[in-house]
């Protein structure tokens, strides 16, 4: 059988048997006449298919094998045109953004030689790949780092791309990245053996967000088991990691003010270590975006904007993400042309910014001066709940009131209320209907009286801690007992009596908003207190006859109402977000489902299955003082986009002063090799 064909088997036969057949391929070469550059190809790309046992028996002979396999393709790979080979076959793998290759391929790297490092991620830059395909290599990079202790280089070589990406202030990139592996890289700094490539790639990664405290709060939870690990293990390498480690924390809080109930488990984490009073010398280093502020950012590598907070406004910011991210609602809103009130208009253009601008995020500060309830103070943290239903009613009546449908007309014998004119934007995405039909035990005389709704508070029943979702909704609607001081005002006794109150759902909305009541009075204390009861998530539900399904949640963080932070949770075709004030990150829908407290989900937006997604509207039909708006927006960010790149974006070099390409082992490929590593 052909060399080639018996590589190609790796592709085709079970998982297991690939790398014993790779291995014995290689070991057929170091036998025979060596290996050819075709050769080397097929192994590379075979290796990116190459599974990773779970059996622990079978991972123990997968690690011997692979190690076999390392030894022998460095061996045969010592020329260095076999070298280019295989690492142009292994980024063009791990660059594609429609594949996920296995972590086996990380072998192909140990060819880099360490101090060529630097050199082989310069000449992948100035390669000038798209931002995608960079973004998804360090993305695997960084996955990889967290799979595999084979690898020697491998710590060093993400973290020489990491600052081969500030260099080039790709920022977005690295955000993007950091937000999605921080977690996973954070937990290895306790293990001694992995701490050494991984623990410098954290510190880098904490030390340079200082533009969004996301990053740092991702790590918080698990600060403390991380601190107590690396005090157990008690040597020179965690002790020195531990101390670099509560530095940059402290810093970090220092630098991130507005936080007191989050930081307030970390400083006890933290607190017998604090030894260090220069610790403010952790933050001197240039953090990413320094100098260029949102505008050079690449919003569209999100493609969503975030908002801005103006003082603890996040309770503002984190429904306003929610209502735009409801499609039905944010076209409504847009097409709206008709005359409207100052709250309605500015609404109106802060989604058409939503949606248009270019800059990575805006600040809201007319909706705040428009919308705030009475008795929010300013610079003070309020309730998200207490906002949108205050938000909502607002904008419902004044459009009701400019419309002339103040008047509702009472429908004898269903007792339902029925409005005369057409229904309001908000009605038309959040109103719901519900008759409460309540019986005297006595007498059996029924009672009903219809209600309009926008969202439905749900109650905790006890403290069961296997509530969902789906039973908070079935026990709003289960038959309440009256009787004590609860008791029914019978019209046909004309007393006071025991009965029974059943609310019936006949008028379901097209979007349903759901309140979890977390919150509750605490006489002792004359406050609202947080239950911190964990609630499953269902992303669907039923109400009536109706299924629904989850696309928004916004989320709180803290154990009081007036404090703590509030962000937001949305769905967008099949892709998930995270708005958090300016920041907006990729996100799924799996790391809002695995919240805990004191982060719960608070308010959830779900949408009826049986009615269908609006697509997104095109700039050209919004009504003509939205589009000046927006021609205006783009002007100011293309304006002073060129002003701050001229100041602060320094040249390219001349492509004659590009760096050689990555050597291996005795310097660099030769002018044939770089030639065919432009693809």
């Amino acid at each position: 059988m052909a060399v080639k064909q018996k590589v190609l088997e790796c592709v085709t036969p079970s998982k297991e048997a690939r790398l014993q057949i790779i291995l014995r391929v290689l070991q057929d070469f170091s036998e025979q006449d060596g290996i050819q550059d075709k050769n080397v190809i097929h192994i590379v790309s075979s290796l990116g298919t190459v599974p990773i046992p779970d059996d622990p028996e079978a991972y123990m002979r997968f690690i011997e094998d692979i190690r076999k396999v390392q030894s022998i393709l460095a061996k045969e790979c010592s020329d260095k045109k076999h070298v280019f080979h295989a690492l142009r076959t292994l980024f063009m793998e791990i660059s594609d953004p429609t594949k996920q290759v296995s972590v086996a391929m990380s072998i192909v790297l140990q060819l880099i030689k360490e101090h060529d490092i630097p050199n082989a991620v310069k000449y992948i830059l100035n390669a000038r790949y798209p931002d995608q395909n960079i973004e998804h290599t360090l993305s695997t990079l960084c996955n990889w780092l967290t799979k595999c202790v084979w690898t020697e280089n491998l710590g060093a070589l993400v973290l020489a791309l990491m600052k081969g990406l500030e260099a080039e202030r790709h920022y977005d990139i690295l955000v993007d990245v950091t937000l999605a592996t921080i977690e996973k890289l954070f937990k290895l700094v306790m293990f001694m053996k992995i701490r050494k490539s991984v623990g410098p790639v954290v510190l880098y990664m904490l030390s340079r967000s200082q533009q969004s405290s996301q990053i740092f709060h991702k790590v918080i939870p698990l600060m403390d088991k991380v601190c107590k690990q690396l005090q157990n293990e008690n040597t020179e390498s965690s002790l020195s990691y531990l101390q670099e480690l509560v530095n940059l924390s402290l810093a970090l809080m220092d630098h991130f003010t507005g936080y007191d109930e989050l930081y307030e488990p970390l400083k006890q984490a933290i607190q017998p270590f604090c030894t260090n009073s220069n610790y403010k010398q952790t933050l001197l280093c240039e953090p990413w975006g320094a100098g260029s502020n949102a505008l050079v950012l690449n919003r569209f590598s999100i493609g969503k904007v975030g908002l801005n907070n103006l003082g603890n406004t996040c309770y503002m910011n984190s429904v306003l993400q929610a209502l735009f991210m409801t499609k039905t609602f944010r076209n409504e809103v847009l097409l709206y042309n008709k005359d409207m009130l100052p709250l309605f208009s500015k609404l109106q253009l802060l989604f058409a910014l939503l949606q248009y601008s270019k800059k990575f995020s805006l600040s809201p500060n007319d909706i705040l001066n428009l919308s705030r309830p009475p008795g929010f103070l300013p610079g003070h943290q309020h309730d998200s709940s207490e906002f949108l239903g205050y938000l909502l009613d607002t904008l419902h009546e004044q459009e009701k009131n400019l419309g002339g449908n103040g008047e509702e007309e009472a429908v004898e014998g269903a007792a339902a209320l029925v409005a005369i004119c057409p229904p309001t934007v908000v009605q038309q995405s959040f109103g719901g209907r519900t008759i409460t039909v309540s019986r005297c035990a006595d007498c059996g005389t029924k009672s009903e009286r219809a209600d309009h709704f926008r969202e439905l508070q749900l109650a905790f029943p006890n403290h069961d801690e296997n509530q969902s979702v789906q039973t908070l909704l079935d026990y709003y609607l289960q038959p309440e007992k009256l009787s004590g001081e609860n008791q029914y005002r019978c019209d046909v006794c004309g007393r006071l009596t025991d009965g029974e109150r059943v609310t019936r759902m006949v008028e379901a909305p097209s979007r349903l908003i759901l309140t979890l009541k977390h919150f509750r009075y605490d006489p002792t204390s004359h406050q609202r207190t947080k239950l911190l009861q964990a609630v499953k998530l269902d992303r669907e539900v039923r109400l009536g006859l109706h299924q629904y399904e989850l696309y928004a949640a916004v989320v709180h963080c803290g154990s009081s109402v007036d404090s703590g932070h509030y962000y937001t949770f949305a769905k967008d075709g099949a892709d998930w977000y995270k708005f958090n004030d300016c920041s907006v990150s990729r996100t799924t829908a799996e790391n809002l489902c695995r919240l805990k407290p004191p982060e719960t989900p608070y308010i959830l937006f779900y949408s009826r299955v049986d009615v269908s997604e609006p697509e997104a509207l095109p700039c050209t039909i919004l009504p003509d003082r939205l589009q000046l708006a927006l021609t205006k927006d783009h002007s100011e960010y293309e304006a002073e986009k060129r002003q701050l790149s001229q100041k602060i974006l320094a040249p390219r070099r001349n492509q004659n002063d590009d760096p050689p390409p990555p050597g291996c082992g005795g310097g660099g490929f030769s002018a044939t090799s770089s030639n065919m590593f432009v693809c």
